[in-house]
């Protein structure tokens, strides 16, 4: 199911980030923050699994800052959202189920945050 669900995610976000150009709308850079700072709880929360080594989801974050092209200050706003979502109180579960459970959760909220990157603009 953890491997179904990371495999989702990274090909929803793929071709959304692929096929958009750049500049983004400032609702759409502020959809890629929050959609950074899912990616971040995301990571916390997989590694109570996974290892403290598990850099799944960090790497599905790196590859969103390189399709993004963004600037350097975009960049740098997009890393402070991963990392807040990293220690927020939300993405400190200890137990690997807990854990798994609010995964699960956070990788609908990264869905529908994709799915808004893909929707067409007004």
């Amino acid at each position: 199911m953890r491997l179904a669900l990371l495999a989702l995610a990274f090909a929803v976000a793929t071709p959304v980030l692929a096929a958009t150009p750049a500049p983004r709308t400032p609702e759409q850079r502020q959809t890629l923050i929050d959609l950074a700072f899912v990616l971040g709880q995301a990571h916390a929360l997989h590694r109570v699994c996974a290892g403290k080594d598990d850099d799944t989801w960090r790497g599905r974050m790196q590859r969103v800052i390189e399709m993004d092209g963004a600037d350097p200050a975009f960049r740098s706003r997009l890393s402070s959202s991963f990392n807040a979502g990293f220690v927020s109180p939300d993405a400190q579960a200890k137990d690997c189920a807990k854990a798994t459970a609010a995964e699960r959760r956070l990788a609908a909220r990264g869905s529908a945050l994709a799915g808004r990157l893909a929707a067409p603009n007004p």
